[in-house]
């Protein structure tokens, strides 16, 4: 079932227009090797399920989307693009999805990150509450 969730949100993303920014770039768990930045990998540690009142089943979790961008020559553009992906996956995810066998999914941003350089490129953590409920 939390498989029907994932794949709606991967729906989402890829009919975004930030899929289209970053060039296709969003990848579930880990990027491959050696590609171009700008990209996005995005990672759930797992989810609760909570039955309510005997009936349907709240399915809920948290799921980090890392941004990464490279180190360009000017100091402001990577970071414009950091926040440019961040405020594309909040678009994205700004209303409810459907998901098959669930009446809505819906997601709620609520760590928003700080850019930081690393390894010779920027990159910055964006965290969301996705909650579902079954039918």
């Amino acid at each position: 079932m939390a498989k029907a969730i994932l794949d709606a949100l991967w729906t989402r993303l890829a009919a975004s227009s930030i899929y289209t920014t970053i060039g296709g770039r969003i990848y579930w768990g880990q990027a491959p090797a050696d590609l171009q930045f700008p990209l996005v990998v995005y990672t759930s540690p797992g989810f609760t399920l909570t039955p309510i009142f005997g009936g349907p089943v709240r399915y809920e979790w948290e799921v980090e989307f890392s941004i990464y961008c490279g180190n360009n020559e000017t100091a402001t553009e990577p970071i414009t693009d950091i926040w440019t992906i961040a405020a594309g996956i909040a678009t994205a995810l700004a209303t409810t999805t459907t998901a098959t066998g669930f009446d809505r999914v819906s997601f709620v941003r609520i760590a928003s990150g700080v850019p930081s350089f690393i390894d010779d490129s920027w990159s910055m953590s964006e965290r969301y509450r996705v909650t579902a409920f079954d039918i």
